[in-house]
């Protein structure tokens, strides 16, 4: 059964140029940014890490929604702002202004069925820290990012990971499996980041994808993606995709 499985996996990745297109969205202001990062967690990890998430958090999917990061714009680069300095203040740089975005009441409630379940709204602080500066309609631009992350649980790759759940992975194995599966060749184009839950064990909690903000509507498949210019891998050589349901001992796959 789990070689048919595979197989089929591996018949979607082998496929992937014939996928239709989906959303996108375009900048009006400070354009001149290199490339976009699309934060997905992996909601069971991210929810086992650090302060947690919320008592009301669903646990109806695992792969869920972060945000969506521009890259430092250039006209900053020319500066001289380290780029540490704007993944720590991002829109802040510009101006700081923590009103929240406007949306539509169906938007609000997709993003809950999303995001992590934090003390405050994270679509809050990602709006205002990483996509007010740019004009985007607020609307648009949660409403492409979910979209793009369920066109990511949908691909061969996301149904691979889907698999996961409950064992432990290699790393690298993962990676090339991404890469094998999409058919993405772009150095450092999925990043995955890992920290300790509350048991000490490390975890999945997250994949950076670094994409093309010209061709966003590509994701997840060929195409979409640029290298990283930046080594943000955050995960030790083998560590454990959790479910919701923690397992009794760390399950190795055989």
């Amino acid at each position: 059964m789990k070689r048919s499985v595979l197989a089929a996996l591996f018949l979607l990745g082998g496929c992937v140029s014939q996928v239709p297109t989906g959303p996108s969205i375009t900048p009006t202001a400070h354009t001149d940014f290199r490339h976009d990062t699309l934060a997905l967690t992996w909601q069971p990890g991210f929810c086992a890490t650090g302060g947690g998430c919320e008592w009301d958090q669903t646990h109806r999917i695992s792969i869920g929604l972060h945000g969506l990061w521009a890259s430092e714009p250039h006209t900053l680069e020319a500066q001289g702002v380290p780029v540490q300095e704007w993944w720590s203040k991002g829109c802040d740089l510009y101006d700081h202004n923590d009103t929240p975005p406007q949306l539509l009441p169906t938007t609000v409630e997709a993003l809950r069925g999303v995001v992590p379940h934090l003390k405050k709204p994270l679509y809050v602080h990602e709006y205002t820290k990483h996509a007010r500066c740019f004009g985007y309609d607020a609307d648009r631009f949660f409403i492409t990012s979910m979209e793009m992350r369920d066109r990511f649980a949908a691909s061969a790759f996301g149904l691979w990971l889907a698999q996961q759940s409950g064992f432990q992975v290699n790393r690298d194995d993962m990676l090339a499996t991404f890469a094998r599966l999409m058919n993405v060749r772009d150095s450092r184009a999925l990043q995955v980041r890992c920290e300790p839950a509350h048991n000490g064990q490390m975890v999945l909690t997250q994949l950076w994808f670094t994409l093309d903000p010209k061709k966003l509507s590509r994701f997840p498949y060929e195409g979409a993606y640029l290298s990283s210019p930046d080594d943000q891998n955050g995960c030790p050589a083998t560590f454990l995709v959790p479910g919701w349901t923690a397992p009794s001992a760390a399950d190795q796959r055989p």
